[in-house]
């Protein structure tokens, strides 16, 4: 369930495509929220461990695609989140939705993957 300690308001860095050298966009605000906390996949088969609410004109992609007169969809990589920044923790991207919550709020939701952790030193 919704507990609102377990949402981190912080900033992201994107790189595009995932592994990129310098980044793409910068210091964008974002809240971290773990998939503990999250509700079930908005697709079927898609495997995530946090997501992140942004502003809805921020340019973040997913890699999913779907074969023409088929159903199913393929995931790939998509961009890559750095959070807080670029010495922070890679995130691959793997599904970006936009959420209306009203005429007024309106935001994306990208669900990510933790590719490697950067912990605090000793």
């Amino acid at each position: 369930m919704y507990t609102p300690a377990a949402y981190l308001s912080t900033t992201c860095d994107l790189y595009r495509p995932f592994g990129a050298g310098p980044p793409t966009t910068t210091g964008i605000s974002c809240r971290l929220v773990p998939a503990a906390n999250a509700d079930l996949p908005p697709v079927a088969g898609l495997v995530w461990s946090h997501y992140i609410d942004l502003d809805e004109t921020v340019d973040i992609r997913d890699g999913v695609t779907r074969t023409p007169g088929a159903g199913a969809l393929l995931f790939a990589d998509g961009d890559e989140v750095r959070i807080p920044n670029t010495s922070g923790t890679r995130y691959v991207v793997t599904w970006v939705v936009t959420i209306n919550r009203g005429s007024s709020r309106q935001f994306k939701r990208a669900y990510l993957l933790r590719d490697t952790a950067v912990w605090p030193g000793p």
